[in-house]
């Protein structure tokens, strides 16, 4: 019985984990332009430079 509660636990946790990092990805590319840190309609490309 105590590897059966250890699977279903880790199976729970593993599956809180996934969503959380899925949710927070999706947030993040998702979010309105101003926190984005890419623009589609008006890329910056920097070639040669390190900032």
């Amino acid at each position: 019985m105590g590897s059966i509660a250890g699977i279903v636990g880790s199976l729970l946790v593993g599956g809180i984990v996934a969503s959380a990092t899925i949710v927070g990805v999706v947030s993040a590319q998702t979010e309105p332009s101003g926190k984005s840190p890419a623009n589609v309609n008006q890329p910056v490309i920097q070639y040669g430079t390190n900032g």
